[in-house]
């Protein structure tokens, strides 16, 4: 390490020292004592960059050992109405920075201005924490976790099975791509769909589920008839969201699908949502109610949907084996009515897994989400009004139109 190296090095130990050390001190209540302030953090971090320098691991390990020493001698004289561990631990974490700055430079200095940012933020957090989460999404936020980092590692990667068509990894990992979507999805109409009313609320639900948004709207038209017309365009406004939301699934999982159906799938979504606005033209309703959701992360249906994946995808290997392309087509166009996620991830992994055209492919991702309209509309008639189901076929049969017109064209055109 040159002289020049070493000087940069020492001066980042001091300036990230310094930073965290400042925001400590400011974060301080009056009358607080702590034997941590702005030089005390300082002299940790140029400490930790000089230990760094030299790269000596016994020097070192004294050091450290010295220093939480210190910090636990700092914390034992401290008031016992103060006992908040947050500042000596973070004393601690800006040796460790100040070491790692002559190894890893630019982690280093982004650990350290993470970390100052998440001290600042004491607050927010506070309140997100107490007042924006519940019990219950705390819990699903924790089941999702264990269903990401614990069991997805374990699971085997290779296929078993017949035709080679269960990969454990690879469908838990669709499952958790699609859980992900359907989680984030949550959290934006728990935060901004019930403040900003109901065609928000809709468009957004749509990433967890249009047919549960659906089913919603065509109860409220059942309980509210005068405003059927307007449940109707708001679950056109809703599907919006299935064509973004399949792109990214498909993005994940096979690249060139997602490019060939980059332009039906957001005709689909444009065509949605012109569709449902010309429908509201004229319309002022006072519907400012968001959606009540699930959980954001429920592991039965999440498990229901493995399940429905795992015999779609058999269905689909089978019907390719025995029928055929055009079997693998009609069985993904039937299999949509189950889920139309599901129907296109298993015709993605086919397209990935073996020799089968993309253009057909995209097709039978077509043909799933025209068996999933199907169901809604029958859902629509169902569970709503006749006038709710009227204009809901309208808008979504004119979205699906519209989507299958640009893949043709697509294809005509080259």
């Amino acid at each position: 390490m040159t002289d020049l190296q070493v000087f940069r090095v020492l001066a980042e130990a001091l300036a990230l020292g310094f930073l965290v050390g400042a925001e400590r001190y400011r974060g301080r209540p009056p009358g607080e004592h702590k034997a941590a302030g702005v030089r005390t953090f300082t002299i940790f971090g140029l400490l930790g960059g000089v230990c760094g320098v030299l790269q000596e691991p016994a020097a070192t390990a004294v050091a450290f050992l010295g220093l939480t020493t210190l910090v636990a001698l700092g914390y034992y004289r401290s008031s016992p109405d103060q006992p908040g561990l947050t500042s000596e631990v973070a004393a601690l974490l800006v040796f460790w920075i100040g070491f790692l700055l002559s190894f890893h430079e630019l982690p280093a200095i982004a650990l350290g201005i993470v970390l100052t940012v998440f001290l600042a933020s004491k607050r927010p957090l506070h309140y997100v924490v107490r007042e924006k989460i519940s019990e219950a999404e705390f819990d699903a936020t924790l089941r999702f976790l264990v269903v990401v980092l614990v069991i997805y590692p374990v699971m085997p990667d290779r296929a078993f099975g017949p035709f080679g068509a269960f990969n454990p990894q690879r469908i838990w990992g669709l499952l958790i791509l699609v859980s992900a979507i359907g989680y984030a999805g949550y959290f934006l109409v728990r935060w901004l769909g019930q403040k900003r009313g109901l065609r928000v609320a809709a468009l957004v639900g749509g990433l967890v589920s249009t047919t549960a948004v659906t089913m919603d709207l065509a109860h409220r038209a059942r309980q509210q008839p005068g405003q059927a017309r307007f449940f109707g365009t708001v679950a056109v406004f809703a599907v919006a969201t299935q064509g973004p939301r399949l792109l990214l699934i498909l993005w994940a999982v096979e690249s060139r699908l997602a490019a060939r159906l980059l332009l039906p799938l957001l005709t689909l979504a444009a065509a949605a949502l012109i569709a449902s606005l010309v429908m509201t033209r004229r319309l002022d309703p006072t519907q400012d109610e968001g959606f009540q959701l699930e959980n954001p992360f429920s592991l039965g249906p999440a498990l229901k949907f493995g399940s429905l994946f795992v015999v779609i995808l058999f269905g689909v290997r089978v019907a390719d084996h025995f029928l055929g392309q055009s079997g693998t087509l009609l069985a993904t166009a039937i299999s949509g009515a189950g889920s139309v996620s599901a129907a296109v991830l298993s015709v993605a992994d086919l397209v990935s897994g073996a020799d089968f055209p993309v253009d057909l492919a995209a097709w039978g991702v077509l043909g799933a989400i025209g068996t999933a309209i199907l169901a809604k509309i029958a859902v629509a008639g169902l569970q709503g009004t006749r006038p709710f189901a009227a204009w809901l076929t309208g808008g979504l049969l004119t979205a699906f139109s519209a989507a299958l017109a640009a893949l043709y064209l697509q294809e005509l055109l080259g």
